[in-house]
């Protein structure tokens, strides 16, 4: 099937007017570095509220502040929040739950950076948690809250132009698999599009639009850690080779905010193209099997914490 294009990148004239007149609550996890920081920082000038999720305290009063200075007037906020950690996911859903009526739009942009392994307290690899089992739990869990908003939209970082191949748990969860950074985060990545793919199936008709967005090559520290060679082949692939963070998040808020993608769910797009899904391998059966695989980890971690 022939790849079509579909995020004006840069957006067309005017596309500030028109998400300004927006007022939307924007959750953004990974924010305090990379596209996260950039992509917080453009939405709250574009008129919206912010709420950034980080580990670091330091680092989430410094985005803050940046958020702040480019959306005065907003009442922005932050999180902290071990997104390794389940029992730390359970807590900040709560949270979320609790402080956020009015949320409507979620950006996963959380993820490990170079070197980040090991096995948490709670027998899960770091990594692995951050990447994937984090925004899996964090969903599930925030799902009512969406379910009673207006159009609420949901965009995770999770590039869908590598290739597709069944992400084994057992060998993502073990801290001394072989696979290398590029391979990780290719599993992990298709880890969240099975996901995606099927929470956007299951809520199809609660009015809830869910996403993939691969930004292509930029050299954050995630991508600093990829050989040349690897940088090399996605350059080849993606469109906004050589780009800064700050113009990567441009197809992520089009997503977000633009009227052309009310309704649109349950798709993967890299850049500003749309990837048509593998419906042979990506199949119901497959999806609901890893669910329930990923729903019988988080359990596990939920049952060793503390």
């Amino acid at each position: 099937m022939k790849k079509a294009k579909a995020i004006p990148v840069p957006p067309p004239p005017g596309y500030l007017e028109e998400w300004r007149a927006t007022n939307n609550t924007c959750l953004v996890t990974g924010a305090t570095d990379g596209i996260g920081r950039a992509l917080a920082i453009r939405l709250s000038d574009a008129g919206q509220t912010i709420v950034v999720v980080g580990r670091s305290k330091e680092k989430v009063s410094a985005v803050l502040k940046d958020v702040g200075d480019a959306g005065p007037n907003r009442s922005h906020r932050g999180f902290v929040a071990d997104l390794s950690l389940i029992s730390e996911v359970d807590r900040l859903a709560d949270e979320i739950s609790q402080k956020l009526p009015d949320l409507t739009r979620i950006v996963l942009c959380a993820a490990e950076t170079p070197g980040f392994r090991g096995v948490t307290g709670e027998g899960i690899e770091a990594g692995f948690a951050v990447n994937y089992l984090s925004r899996f739990l964090l969903l599930n869990k925030i799902t009512p809250l969406l379910k009673d908003q207006t159009a609420p939209r949901v965009v995770s970082f999770a590039s869908p132009v590598t290739k597709f191949e069944l992400p084994d748990l057992n060998i993502l969860n073990d801290p001394d698999c072989q696979l290398d950074s590029w391979n990780r985060g290719r599993a992990h990545a298709n880890c969240n599009l099975l996901f995606l793919m099927e929470l956007a199936d299951q809520l199809k008709d609660a009015g809830i639009c869910i996403n993939a967005f691969g930004p292509g090559l930029v050299l954050t520290k995630q991508m600093q850690g990829y050989s040349a060679m690897r940088r090399f082949w996605l350059g080849m692939k993606s469109s906004l080779v050589g780009k800064s963070a700050p113009y990567a998040a441009l197809p992520a808020m089009h997503m977000l905010l633009s009227q052309d993608f009310a309704g649109k769910t349950g798709g993967f797009y890299e850049c500003g193209t749309k990837i048509p899904p593998n419906q042979q391998v990506l199949s119901k059966e497959t999806r609901q099997k890893f669910w329930t695989e990923t729903t019988q980890l988080v359990h596990l971690a939920q049952a060793n914490k503390g």
